[in-house]
């Protein structure tokens, strides 16, 4: 009875003693892959179209979605958010946000349809059910994403990204915390699978000049491609603007769709009728399904931004960075696929 005792006291000590690390206890480490957004809706309405696809994929179980975080220093683009992902049925969703982000006015604006859309109602009541604001205390987005990768299995997170570089540049240069004994860039090495950034130009003369997302930021552009420790896949501007979102599809294709705050928006954002490019969809899209989306790969190398904006991309068969590329037979294709997912809002999560 005694050895039997005092096995039992030591199997608990030795699970004790496993269970913690540098004095922290380790929480259950999912092994279903994780995907972080990082947006700057507001500025273009692609953003929302981005946004609705990452709910659609989610309610499908493609992935646990661990939080969304915002790029553009525009309070009220809390609120558009949090509503948003409310209406799609997720009530309590992880949000973080850039203060004192970029120093462009544009990113300062309530742009052409965030305020407008949420003071939209319908009967008396606002389309979007916002209960978050700013003075909730939502945390910086790299403090949210900490959090979030602490709790994650190792390699098991993708982080995409459709703004500018804010958020994953003080995430990268972030120190130890509550959240974990390690730095940004040991977190990302170690819990971050791939990194799906809509950024930079690439391989096309046409459209050979800095792109918008990066000049927004071009120190967190610099940085993230000079230090990011895996794998990244950029969607420069010459894919996305080739694609284009039919506007039939806002007319004919969404729930309720004079009221639903997506088609709101989109009718919002420019005169009627209008096909926007899908830059933003493009980087969902490949993160999600890569072997079905119909957009090629570059060969492996590395990115570099220089000090006007422009992106440089050099071969290297030790490289970490790709770009996306789309052919003009694959175009309809595309089109097709990101209408089906944009639409494919079945239920709530």
């Amino acid at each position: 009875m005694k050895k039997s005792l005092i096995f039992i006291l030591i199997s608990l000590l030795l699970s004790s003693l496993v269970s913690c690390e540098k004095g922290r206890t380790i929480p259950s480490l999912p092994n279903k892959l994780g995907v972080i957004f990082d947006t700057d809706l507001g500025n273009d309405i692609d953003d929302v179209l981005a946004l609705q696809m990452i709910l659609n994929y989610a309610k499908q179980d493609k992935f646990d979605l661990l939080g969304i975080t915002i790029s553009k220093d525009y309070p009220r683009v809390i609120e558009y958010i949090d509503g948003y992902v409310r209406l799609n049925g997720f009530d309590s969703l992880s949000l973080g946000y850039a203060y004192n982000g970029s120093d462009l006015d544009i990113n300062r604006e309530c742009g052409r349809y965030v305020c407008r859309t949420l003071d939209t109602l319908i009967n008396g009541i606002p389309i979007l059910p916002v209960k978050l604001s700013v003075k909730d205390s939502i945390p910086e987005g790299y403090k949210m994403m900490r959090k979030e990768l602490a709790s994650r299995a190792d390699s098991s997170v993708v982080i995409i990204t459709v703004g500018f570089a804010t958020n994953i540049s003080r995430l990268l240069d972030s120190s130890p915390d509550e959240y974990s004994p390690l730095n940004g860039l040991e977190l990302v090495k170690k819990k971050v699978k791939l990194l799906s950034i809509m950024s930079g130009t690439y391989n096309d003369d046409t459209f050979n000049n800095p792109e918008w997302n990066v000049l927004q930021d071009i120190k967190a552009a610099k940085n993230i491609y000079e230090k990011w420790p895996t794998k990244i896949i950029a969607s420069g501007s010459e894919v996305g603007v080739r694609i284009l979102y039919p506007h039939e599809s806002i007319l004919t294709d969404f729930p309720n769709k004079d009221n639903y705050p997506l088609c709101v928006s989109y009718k919002l954002y420019a005169q009627m009728p209008y096909d926007r490019p899908c830059w933003d969809l493009t980087s969902v899209l490949y993160a999600i399904e890569p072997n079905d989306s119909h957009l090629g790969i570059s060969p492996n190398g590395n990115i570099k931004i220089d000090e006007q904006g422009y992106s440089r991309f050099t071969p290297s068969l030790n490289g970490k960075h790709y770009f996306l590329t789309v052919d003009e037979d694959s175009i309809s294709a595309v089109v097709n696929k990101l209408v089906n997912v944009t639409t494919n809002i079945v239920g709530s999560h």
